[in-house]
Formats: C-alpha cells, structure tokens, sequence
C-alpha cells in the first residue's frame, strides 16, 4: 500500500491507494457515531500565501474532529518573516521548532510546495498551487465516486474557466481510471498542454466542445467559475459565461447527473432551482472527509 509522507501532486497518487485506502477510510469516518482523536496532542497549520475559505476552513475543522488544534495565516505575505517563499525551508523548520506536526501549505508557485517539502521537518500537504491542487482531486474524485457508484466508464463535462488548478487536478485524477470521457465547454481559457498530454497518454478521451447543450451527455457536470467580478463582466459582455442553472438547464441533463461546484455557488453561475442532482454541499462534506483522511494518512 502506498505510504505518502508528503501530498504535493495530484500526478504522484495512485488508484490503488485513493480505491483501497483514502475511500474506504472516508466511508468509515462518515459512519463512525465517534472520531478516533488521532490528532490529540498535535497541531496543524495552514499557511496560505493567498486566501481561502473551503480549503483552509475543512483542513481546520477536519483538524478538531480529530482531536488536534489548527493555527493558521490567512495571507502570509503580510508578515515578517514568512512573507518571502524565498526562504520556504526555514519557515518549515521554525515551524517545526514550535512543535507544530503538518503544515498545509497554498502558493502561487508550483515548486514552492517541493522546496517546502524536501526540508522534511513535517509533512507537507498541498493546499493549492498556481496549477495543481491534489486534495481537491480527491474531494472531487469521491464525490463523482459517492454519486455516480463508480468513476470507470463516466463522461464528465467541465465547463467554465479551464485555466485552473481544480481543473488540473481533477482531469489527472480522472486520468487513473479507465474509459472515462471529459467534454471540455470553456468560457475562458484552456487546459495547459502537458496536463492534455499527461490525460490522453493514460487513455482518457478529451474533447472541446462550444455549446453548453453538450452537457446533456454527461453524468456529471463540473463547474468552474471565472476568477473575478470583472472577468464575469468582460464575459458576459462578450456574450460568454451567462450560465443559468435553471429549469431547461436541468431538463437537458441525464436523470443521474450531478452538479458539482467547488466554488460552492459563488455568484458565478446563476442558480434558480432546487435539485437533488445539484451536489455543491455534499462535494463540501466529501471534502472535509477526504481531508481528515489524507491528514490520518501523512501523520501516520
């Protein structure tokens, strides 16, 4: 069984361990009447060079259910002397020298993550690069897992903002398994070349299509909002990005399709119905599970 001291890239998972180890020990947390307080006597520390509510907010709260404390710094750049990445491994080793046991840690640059790591005073967990982002790939991997009863043989339309990390990390997710179809519906941007590449060598099938009623091939829809205001506007006013999750919306799906949003219904798309196949709060959960298991995982 694999063992991962360190969480740093989605590529390094195998599906073995997700099927065998992260997903059962996921199911078995969500049934337990009492969390065993693995973490007792131990803390974890989210330092993020950029803001976030859903990530940090889970990896904290998944933190106390298992018995341990949760610090963390919100924007680290605002502080001295953590606000330079130059000095990454020195920041680790303070840390470590303040007793603290796994450090999560969210950067704009990708090898930050990798220096963090190689200093080995703790374990460190990507909580998000500029392009990778490997606990969500598995939130989002056990929520199409818990909805869908299997990933093997799905189609998964990602529509919106393509240039992302949570796009990254679930297309090399959905790359460990077989037969699995990813209709591609951009509003922005596209997937960068070498995760295309990374997909299609292992046999997924990646396709680029115009009009959102390609959805209605899929057994799940995967959204992916623009990155600000203004660029919802410049869309918008370019007559792209005007998503409304509505009754026809709904009628063009699958009777099993789900929807998921990592955004967690931001104002992004428009949302005006109530449906079950809408799965936002549950990819939530799925996502403070996950999160607890990869920290039952890292620590051992």
């Amino acid at each position: 069984m694999a063992s991962h001291r360190h969480l740093i890239e989605t590529a390094d998972l195998e599906r073995s361990w997700v099927e065998n180890e992260m997903f059962p020990l996921c199911d078995q947390m969500r049934s337990e009447p009492e969390i065993e307080p693995v973490m007792r006597g131990r803390a974890l520390y989210c330092l993020f060079y950029e803001p976030s509510f859903l990530t940090r907010t889970s990896f904290e709260r998944a933190a106390g259910l298992l018995g341990g404390e949760a610090h963390h710094t919100e924007d680290a750049t605002q502080f001295f002397p953590v606000h330079t990445l130059s000095y990454i491994d020195n920041i680790i080793n303070i840390l470590g020298s303040l007793k603290i046991d796994l450090v999560v840690l969210r950067a704009g640059d990708d090898e930050v993550v990798a220096r963090a790591a190689s200093a080995d005073a703790m374990p460190v967990v990507n909580g998000g690069s500029s392009s990778d982002h490997p606990t969500q790939a598995l939130a989002d991997l056990y929520s199409i897992q818990r909805e869908l009863g299997q990933i093997d043989g799905s189609t998964v339309a990602v529509v919106g903002r393509l240039e992302h990390r949570n796009v990254n990390a679930l297309l090399k997710g959905l790359a460990m398994f077989e037969d699995v179809r990813v209709i591609m519906v951009p509003f922005s941007g596209q997937v960068a070349d070498d995760v295309v590449e990374y997909c299609t060598d292992r046999g997924m099938k990646l396709e680029t299509r115009k009009e959102i009623d390609a959805v209605s091939e899929a057994d799940a829809v995967y959204l992916n909002g623009p990155r600000t205001v203004a660029h919802i506007q410049l869309l918008r006013s370019r007559n792209s990005g005007d998503l409304r999750i509505d009754e026809r919306f709904m009628a063009m799906l699958k009777p099993h399709c789900v929807i998921m949003d990592p955004m967690q219904r931001s104002g992004d798309f428009s949302v005006e119905v109530d449906d079950q196949r809408l799965a936002f709060y549950r990819q939530a959960e799925n996502a403070l599970y996950v999160r607890m298991a990869v920290i039952r995982h890292v620590l051992g």
